[in-house]
């Protein structure tokens, strides 16, 4: 429809588009001689209002009153737009409740796998839970539109707070990193590889935790899931900056390290305020193939080498050569991590309980960030003991082939020399339950011997 040129016009438009209800639109009409003619001073009235948001009032002022309503959600603001489809504000009609409504592009739907793929996100964002991973709730079809919807997650996303502060202080990289790793390792116990990590995909809450966003390449490892394994086998998928060498190379044999190595060029990226390698896509994924990653350290000395090795390990060729879980990445983050980040102490808390997988450690509700209590597995690692005010050990090294639980720790005042060493198990003393079980026999052998006595007497 064209444009509106007065009030009528408007609220004809306004009335088909259904973002009102009709007692809503009844009190407009009844003070109408009291509202400003001119269409645009009205639309503004409505949105101080809160009857309409802005992007409604200036699409319903270029003539446009389709496309609002999307099963029970209402259109209010438009979030971004990706390869696949735009992202919008929404809000559930009856529940009241903000979501993010992705729509599926209306020139991607005939493409071919671009539905399937669009399905594929849904089905591997809703198999994981976990505070560090945006939640699906659904997904759905609405004529020739499909719609995933979302948690909302207000915040920034990590390429927009690198380019507004250049580069970030090295603790504050690695708790982003640690953050982004603990929802990875939950989704690696599910059996999902995300193939599209990078600082845009990465969204930090106003409180500081960290949300993976963008499903949108997931891939399951599981064989009954290869939902466009074979359309995909020989494409180059993800960004090129931060794209690992086999996937560059178009392996379809990805595992959770292709994300550990993405994950590194973004710890890089935030670290010195640039990708790792220049030049133009080619020249990216070449580099990717055969350049080592220039040490952060040496550009700038205020990153300790300890950090070095961490990105220039993480970002290594081979994938035996890297990190082989996220949740190793995370031990070896946690030596960096500032003072009192609530990583380190989960970190502190799921060692010292000692359970036995790591999907109790990342998995499920968390108490903090996506992490509770539970255990490090038996990986065996080595990392320094941070002290803590009261003297207790927030890290410890667990043992290959023993298990350690807080009975068998000595959690005494280290000595003030002492900033890191070892754990060792300490052998079991004999429980004080031995004594009274002792006695109790002893007791019974006595009055089985007086009764016997008696009978012979």
């Amino acid at each position: 429809m064209p444009a509106p040129t007065v009030a009528r016009e408007f609220l004809e438009l306004l009335e088909k588009s259904g973002l009102l209800q009709p007692d809503a639109l009844a009190r407009i009409h009844a003070e109408l001689s009291n509202l400003p003619p001119e269409p645009a001073k009205l639309a503004t009235v409505l949105v101080k209002r809160g009857l309409l948001s802005k992007l409604q009032a200036r699409l319903l002022l270029s003539g446009k009153y389709k496309g609002f309503i999307i099963g029970p959600y209402v259109i209010r603001d438009e979030i971004g737009k990706g390869g696949m489809g735009a992202v919008y504000l929404a809000e559930h009609r009856s529940l009241r409740r903000q979501v993010a409504l992705k729509v599926l592009l209306g020139d991607k739907v005939n493409q071919p796998g671009a539905v399937d793929r669009f399905f594929r996100e849904a089905r591997a964002a809703a198999a994981l839970d976990h505070s560090n991973i945006v939640r699906v709730f659904d997904v759905g079809q609405q004529g020739d539109s499909y719609y995933l919807v979302m948690d909302y997650v207000p915040g920034t996303t990590l390429d927009k707070i690198q380019e507004k502060e250049s580069t970030l202080p090295y603790a504050r990289a690695a708790d982003y990193i640690a953050q982004a790793a603990a929802g990875l390792q939950h989704a690696a116990e599910k059996g999902f590889v995300h193939r599209d990590i990078k600082p845009a995909n990465l969204m930090v809450t106003p409180d500081g935790i960290v949300k993976i966003l963008d499903m949108g390449l997931a891939r399951s490892l599981c064989k009954t899931d290869d939902v466009t394994g074979i359309k995909d086998r020989d494409a180059i998928l993800g960004t090129a900056d931060y794209v690992s060498p086999e996937q560059a190379l178009g392996n379809a044999d990805l595992d959770i390290r292709s994300d550990i190595y993405s994950l590194g060029a973004t710890f890089y990226t935030l670290l010195m305020g640039h990708p790792p390698f220049p030049g133009n896509v080619a020249q990216k994924l070449i580099h990717h193939q055969q350049t080592p990653v220039p040490r952060p350290s040496a550009a700038d000395p205020a990153i300790p080498e300890g950090v070095s090795d961490i990105v220039v390990r993480m970002m290594a060729k081979r994938r035996e050569d890297r990190f082989q879980s996220p949740l190793e990445l995370m031990i070896a983050l946690s030596s960096w991590l500032s003072a009192g980040n609530p990583m380190l102490t989960a970190l502190s808390n799921a060692a010292l309980v000692g359970a036995d997988s790591a999907a109790d450690l990342l998995s499920g509700p968390a108490t903090h960030r996506g992490l509770r209590p539970g255990a490090v597995g038996s990986s065996v690692v080595s990392i320094p003991i941070p002290r803590t005010p009261t003297g207790s050990i927030s890290a410890i090294t667990p043992h290959p082939t023993h298990s350690v639980s807080v009975s068998e720790i000595e959690l005494a005042e280290p000595p003030d020399d002492l900033y890191t060493q070892p754990v060792e198990t300490v052998p079991r003393a004999p429980t004080a339950r031995r004594k009274p079980i002792l006695i109790g026999v002893g007791i019974l052998v006595v009055l089985v011997v007086a009764a016997v006595m008696a009978l012979v007497i």
